[in-house]
């Protein structure tokens, strides 16, 4: 019986997913890596993780997994660090010796993974994030050295995946590259029903990062007095933006603010609420909607709607003016039948399009040879 190959994922923010409560963030980028490892480790595969420096030991094994220490962030201002940085993660990626890495997420490191890849004689696979992995014009922030080493680690890479059709038509439109998708993939638990009598109406989840729009989700609050709120999220980067936003939940009396949740208890976050709100500007393919779903739970969001699945096949809501898409939640949650059939659609299409098997097998065909 031939020997399964080593898959070696890149991740300098994927430890916290891993080891629950060490930080006071879990990214969705994350998530996704660790249910894409716990579906190849249960097929066999022998899956290694490099990842940031928490503290941790330089060498753990965590739930099957080898866990290989590099360095505590992706880019760094300082040339020392970034140098060092750079040869920690070489080093690491060294010890895994893997036929296959993959990055996931940081757009900076994309270059250096890739190369580090081919040096080691492995394959390299860049899986597209977010949004703007797949937009030309979202490199114009950037200096023009990280432009150029992103663009050249795209076209030099043996495989870049999607998440969606829509990055799928962007990331040839925009760089000439044929994607396959690799669906975010979730486990979902046995269906118990619509959640009528869920004790909140609405979850908000996520960061308090500045394109997660929490400012919108004040507003909505502030629209729906009658509805009660239950808002879990970890600060973002600009730590008085968060606090600013988190002061005036904290005023409002139809929210109950719970802050960071550990990834391994997000879930009974979703099965306390009806309804699953996104404010944000933009995202890659939310894992709150796959959470949501899993749990019978619709998504109703101001402008994200991956693939139009939302809107396409009845999941929810999506409407950008606020007072509208508050009317239009409130006529949801007052008409119990037509919540009832969207909540089953909702889990029906989660098992069905997002399972966990269905995301692995992707990933192994779209894996180079």
């Amino acid at each position: 019986m031939a020997t399964l190959p080593r898959i070696c994922f890149v991740s300098m923010e994927v430890y916290p997913n891993l080891r629950p409560g060490v930080a006071d963030e879990a990214g969705g980028a994350g998530f996704q890596i660790v249910q894409l490892a716990r579906g190849l480790r249960d097929r066999g595969y022998p899956v290694v993780f490099v990842v940031g420096d928490y503290g941790q030991p330089a060498v753990e094994e965590i739930d099957g997994f080898t866990v290989l220490r590099s360095n505590r962030v992706a880019y760094d201002r300082s040339k020392t660090r970034a140098l060092a940085n750079l040869w920690r993660l070489f080093s690491a990626m060294r010890r895994a010796r893997a036929r296959h890495y993959v990055l996931r997420s940081t757009r900076f490191l994309s270059f250096f993974v890739m190369t580090y890849a081919r040096l080691l004689g492995g394959r390299y696979t860049f899986m597209v994030a977010n949004l703007p992995h797949c937009l030309r014009e979202e490199l114009e922030d950037l200096p023009p050295l990280f432009r150029r080493l992103y663009e050249s680690s795209l076209n030099m890479a043996h495989r870049v995946t999607v998440q969606s059709d829509e990055q799928q038509a962007l990331m040839k439109s925009n760089f000439g590259i044929k994607a396959p998708v690799v669906p975010n993939g979730i486990v979902a638990p046995p269906w118990t029903g619509p959640r009528l009598e869920a004790t909140y109406d609405i979850c908000w989840v996520a960061s308090f990062k500045v394109q997660k729009r929490a400012d919108k989700l004040v507003e909505m609050v502030r629209l729906m007095p009658n509805r009660r709120f239950l808002v879990v999220g970890g600060p973002g980067p600009d730590k008085a933006y968060s606090q600013n936003l988190v002061d005036q939940l904290r005023e409002l009396r139809n929210v109950e603010f719970r802050g960071f949740v550990n990834p391994d208890q997000v879930g009974a976050v979703y099965e306390s609420s009806r309804l699953f709100l996104n404010t944000s500007d933009w995202e890659g393919f939310p894992n709150g909607f796959l959470y949501a779903w899993t749990r019978g739970i619709p998504a109703v969001s101001l402008c994200i709607d991956p693939d139009q699945a939302v809107t396409r096949l009845d999941l929810g809501i999506v409407d950008p003016d606020l007072p509208s898409l508050a009317l239009k939640i409130n006529a949801l949650l007052d008409d119990a039948p037509r919540y009832a059939a969207m909540a089953r659609r909702c889990h029906d299409h989660v098992c069905t399009h997002h399972s966990l098997d269905n995301a692995v097998d992707r990933l192994l065909e779209a894996l180079p040879r």
